[in-house]
């Protein structure tokens, strides 16, 4: 069995990595500005978070969230310290894609309806609503494509207001930075206008900032 040719390739072979450096097979050394999708931003084989892993896979190494997690809980107790949301419920997941999918189904559910606003250029993920929510026919594919998703100018809110208006929109699903999209910045203005077009309409607004937030 081969790998799925999903991208084209540099030919590359990344071996090892230490701190914000990596190394090839040939022994080629590289500043790591990428750090796989931003993922990494601790950096490679960090000490703590080297030990941490293998502490934690020689005790237990996963369990279904069916069961008491003390862990997770702590998780949930130190993020809502540090972001200062506290009053707000945890739930963990495994991806972005997963995160939006998940984020865009609550909010259906939470006001009965099945449109969605995105922005011009926006990426969410490559998996059914996520990628129906991105801004990318090319990766669109058919069984995808069922009509939920309204693109919009990035910054406009009168186009937004406009679009609320009509009252079908479920939620409305915006990059604290578009990346994928090409490092373009919705104002402060504008998100502070969004925020409360959407109070004013029902509508849930869902910031994705799984490539820009989390210290990335």
């Amino acid at each position: 069995m081969k790998l799925f040719d999903v991208y084209p390739l540099l030919d590359i072979n990344i071996v090892r990595g230490s701190g914000c450096h990596v190394w090839d097979d040939n022994g080629t050394e590289y500043l790591d500005l990428y750090g796989g999708h931003a993922v990494i931003s601790i950096g490679h084989a960090h000490p703590h978070y080297a030990t941490a892993i293998a502490r934690q896979v020689s005790t237990l190494g996963f369990y279904s969230n069916s069961v008491i997690n003390k862990l997770q809980e702590e998780v949930a107790a130190r993020l809502g310290k540090l972001s200062g949301y506290d009053d707000y419920s945890l739930f963990l997941v495994n991806s972005g894609a997963e995160a939006n999918e998940n984020a865009l189904k609550l909010a259906s559910f939470h006001n009965g309806r099945t449109r969605i606003l995105s922005f011009n250029k926006a990426f969410h993920g490559r998996t059914s609503l996520a990628v129906e929510a991105t801004n990318n026919p090319a990766i669109i594919a058919p069984i995808n494509a069922n009509g939920h998703v309204t693109f919009l100018p990035l910054n406009d809110i009168e186009a937004v207001r406009a679009e609320l208006a009509k009252g079908d929109v479920c939620a409305v699903i915006i990059e604290g930075i578009q990346g994928v999209g090409g490092i373009k910045l919705p104002t402060a203005e504008f998100l502070q206008q969004l925020r409360q077009a959407c109070t004013d309409s029902d509508a849930v607004l869902i910031l994705d900032e799984i490539q820009s937030g989390y210290g990335r």
